[in-house]
């Protein structure tokens, strides 16, 4: 009986809860009211007129003041002071120049003798020198090497060579003056020439050093 009464109970909660769940549903949610905010609009403060400033004066020019005219009586004045002559400047006599003795210039004929000596030096023409010959000791001055590649592509010419031979007949100094169009045979030319012997160059019996010009021919035809 209690058991009963007890789920007949609870079924009825049950129940009742359904019953305000489906209530609480049905009725309308009710809308709340917001109300709309106020905007205000700033009116900016009316400016206050300002006073007119005060247009400048025009400056005016100030009148110019013509001069008095002069008196006749100054006038003539001033016309005699303009035609004054000036007073004339003391003369001062020139100081009087002491005479100089004159040079004492040599006898005629001893300087006619002093330009004609002059003159003849002049006209003498300087002592030449004889250039130096180159030994024909073949011992000495041994031919250039025909070098055998210039020989097969028929090389030849001739080589213009630059000496200075000192005083005791050796070369000082070699240089190629003009080539044969052949290095080859130019280098075999320098490196005979270099050892050769000359005679030296002579200038009023004397050796010299002398640059000597030594012409080194390369022809196939003489060739043995």
């Amino acid at each position: 009986m209690k058991r009963s009464v007890s789920l007949f109970l609870m079924v009825l909660m049950v129940h009742l809860s359904l019953i305000a769940a489906v209530v609480s549903q049905t009725s309308e949610p009710q809308v709340k009211a917001v109300e709309k905010a106020i905007e205000g609009v700033i009116i900016p403060a009316p400016v206050a007129p300002q006073p007119e400033k005060p247009k400048p004066k025009p400056i005016q020019p100030e009148p110019v003041k013509k001069p008095k005219p002069k008196p006749l009586k100054q006038k003539k004045a001033e016309a005699k002071k303009a035609v004054a002559k000036p007073k004339p400047a003391p003369v001062i006599p020139a100081p009087v120049a002491e005479a100089s003795p004159k040079a004492v210039s040599a006898p005629e004929p001893v300087a006619q003798a002093v330009k004609s000596k002059a003159a003849t030096k002049a006209s003498e023409p300087e002592p030449q020198a004889t250039p130096p010959v180159a030994s024909a000791n073949k011992a000495l001055n041994k031919a250039p090497l025909y070098p055998t590649l210039s020989r097969r592509l028929k090389e030849q010419g001739t080589v213009y060579l630059q000496v200075l031979v000192l005083k005791n007949g050796k070369v000082g100094q070699l240089k190629l003056k003009q080539s044969s169009g052949f290095a080859r045979l130019d280098q075999s030319a320098l490196n005979a020439v270099r050892g050769w012997t000359y005679q030296p160059a002579l200038k009023l019996g004397q050796p010299i050093d002398y640059w000597f010009v030594q012409p080194v021919v390369f022809n196939l035809n003489s060739i043995n």
